[in-house]
């Protein structure tokens, strides 16, 4: 009897070479295009602000000439670009607290059945469907010298009422805030009705079975437990306000003068009536890393909620 060693049968050649994961495979088109469409203009954008090329110039903008960060220091002095910073900071901040409030209250009482419930959350969420600049010729004619707002003034007061409201250079902000604070209540009053409806009822059946009061309930555990849903839908909001920008073009166009110019009609004014690329380039990264510190901050609630 032969006392050879019996050969396993050799591996096939698909087994011994190294396989790529069919996960990596799947995912990596994707991937590979979202870094092309996001790297791609960034360093671009990151390019330009470094320059200062026009289109009016004549030349390409890879050949603009090189000015290291003059741009930035120059944006530093510009009393306009601050003021627009500030102003939607401002703009963003009386929005979003607004519509956080009244989304509260509105999903408050949304939370028990009643009568016509669905087609009064259908009638809240319509102005969300609605075209932003539609919305903004809405509230264009609303506030016109010769619109609805100052009739009804006129008759409560009997007296004619022709405040310019769109041509003020305090009062032009309060169209454009309420035009946004309509439209986009709907969509934090959804985030936050889905989240109060999907808190954990134990907690809220035992305060009550001990005899907690509903004030006492809603702040010392509904709200809490909410929190990390409010963080995110401020975070959402403030995101799409700070880039704010149909309302103002309808109803102000960023006037009168600079008063209601937020950061984006600023940079639509420099990149598209003055055609300063560059300066515009070193503005929108400036921007960026505004946005980039709010959100961070907004979203620290959140990692103590988790950790």
């Amino acid at each position: 009897m032969s006392t050879e060693a019996v050969q396993p049968y050799p591996e096939p050649a698909a087994r011994r070479r190294s396989t790529i994961p069919i996960g990596l495979v799947a995912v990596l088109p994707a991937q590979l295009t979202v870094m092309f469409v996001v790297l791609v203009p960034t360093l671009i954008v990151i390019w330009l602000s470094l320059t200062d090329w026009q289109p009016t110039a004549g030349i390409p903008w890879y050949k603009a000439e090189f000015i290291w960060f003059w741009n930035f220091d120059d944006l530093r002095y510009d009393d306009r670009f601050i003021d627009a910073v500030v102003r939607t900071i401002f703009v963003v901040a009386v929005c979003v607290g607004i519509e956080l409030l009244l989304a509260l209250a509105l999903a408050l009482l949304f939370l028990d059945e009643w009568p016509w419930r669905k087609l009064a959350v259908s009638v809240i969420i319509l102005p969300m469907m609605i075209v932003p600049v539609d919305a903004a010729n809405a509230f264009f004619m609303l506030f016109n010298e010769r619109g609805p707002i100052n009739h009804v003034i006129s008759l409560m007061i009997g007296r004619v009422y022709d405040f310019s409201w769109l041509s003020h250079p305090v009062w032009s902000l309060v169209p454009i805030m309420l035009s946004e604070i309509w439209q986009w209540t709907p969509l934090m009053f959804l985030l936050v009705l889905t989240g109060f409806m999907n808190l954990p009822e134990n907690q809220v059946r035992a305060a009550m079975a001990l005899g907690a009061s509903p004030t006492r309930i809603l702040f010392k555990i509904m709200l809490p437990l909410l929190l990390p849903v409010m963080v995110i839908a401020l975070l959402i909001r403030s995101i799409e306000t700070f880039k704010i920008f149909d309302p103002v073009y309808i109803l102000t166009r960023g006037g009168p003068g600079a008063a209601t110019e937020t950061i984006s009609m600023f940079m639509y004014n420099g990149a598209f009536v003055y055609f300063r690329i560059g300066y515009i380039a070193a503005a929108a990264l400036i921007v960026l890393v505004v946005v980039v510190a709010i959100c961070m901050a907004l979203a620290r609630p959140i990692k103590r909620f988790h950790g």
